[in-house]
């Protein structure tokens, strides 16, 4: 199965989980075994997450040092998995971003304020034209290489 086909499967996945979830803590509102439940249910989810990640290939990253431990890029992917599965227009966009995880900082670099960005803004740039602001930006560092060795 194809990449983008399995992404796919996964974030619709997560929206039939997360209609399922929105069901179920309704009925059990005010049982906190049931609550506890919803937990173990969302590791799952997430741990399955991570096997399709080390399927496609993202690495689980080390901790740069002991007060940062987050995986950026599978953070960053697992968050706009979340966003898609709720969001059906946000779908196609999350599942290009994912697909080109090596290029993740590159995608976020428009929408990056020091060490963070907003999950939206990221696919909604993605949606409007990112591309094209992307090659933009690649010719200009071409011109500025181009410039210093002439």
């Amino acid at each position: 199965m194809e990449q983008k086909e399995i992404l796919k499967n996964v974030i619709k996945s997560f929206s039939n989980y997360y209609e399922k979830q929105k069901s179920f803590k309704r009925v059990f509102l005010n049982e906190p075994v049931m609550s506890k439940a919803i937990e173990v249910f969302d590791t799952e989810m997430n741990e399955m997450v991570d096997h399709i990640f080390d399927l496609i290939g993202i690495p689980n990253e080390e901790y740069s040092d002991k007060y940062d431990k987050s995986n950026w890029t599978r953070d960053v992917c697992i968050n706009l998995i979340e966003i898609a599965a709720k969001n059906e227009k946000y779908i196609e966009p999350a599942i290009e971003l994912i697909s080109d995880w090596v290029n993740l900082g590159d995608y976020t670099s428009k929408i990056e304020s020091h060490t963070w960005f907003r999950y939206y803004q990221l696919l909604d740039e993605h949606i409007t034209g990112y591309k094209n602001w992307h090659e933009e930006q690649l010719e200009k560092e071409k011109g500025k290489g181009k410039s210093k060795t002439a």
